[in-house]
């Protein structure tokens, strides 16, 4: 009990901004208090791996569909051509990000009525951002000659599927919960 409120007041003293960190990290070791070690976030389940998939599909499918329209003659081609053109535009866009981090939000939101969960999944093309924020000569101020591509390629370079980024908020039991995966 007395090492309890040894370590609360250390705690007290690193609150009340009277010693840093570091200084409190070595009294609690010298208590014999030793820090959790951070537990890992959940991984994304496999399956939102080929996502990119679903897009890939949707747009085929409106090719195939134009394509078909097309064959019909007349005035269809109205309708196919831009069925046409917006398909191949979805398939290249879904195509060109197959390696892109995805972002995964899921909400609880804790609610008896509608909307009682909301799920999101987008990839990031942050390469391709990059590189059209490169091509434009996008930077802004404040960053110390680093343009905003730069920091961009470092987040795309620093993210992976095998290891996300994970963020939860839990308000309780009958509060909203957010899972974040970046990844």
């Amino acid at each position: 009990m007395n090492d309890d409120l040894n370590s609360m007041e250390i705690l007290d003293q690193l609150d009340a901004g009277e010693i840093d960190a570091s200084e409190a990290a070595r009294r609690l070791s010298e208590e014999g208090v030793q820090p959790k070690p951070q537990a890992e976030g959940p991984k994304p389940p496999n399956r939102w791996r080929y996502w990119w998939t679903i897009p890939l599909s949707i747009g085929f499918a409106m090719c195939v569909t134009g394509w078909g329209l097309s064959q019909l003659g007349g005035w269809w081609w109205v309708c196919a051509g831009p069925l046409l053109v917006l398909g191949a535009a979805v398939m290249i866009l879904s195509a060109a990000t197959y390696k892109s981090p995805w972002v995964h939000v899921r909400v609880k939101t804790g609610e008896d009525k509608w909307p009682r969960r909301i799920a999101i999944s987008l990839p990031l093309p942050l390469g391709l951002t990059a590189r059209i924020l490169r091509w434009r000569g996008l930077s802004f101020g404040g960053l110390d000659e680093t343009t905003i591509d730069d920091l961009i390629l470092a987040l795309e370079a620093n993210l992976s599927a095998d290891e996300p980024i994970y963020i939860e908020v839990d308000e309780g039991e009958s509060g909203e919960k957010v899972k974040i995966f970046l990844g």
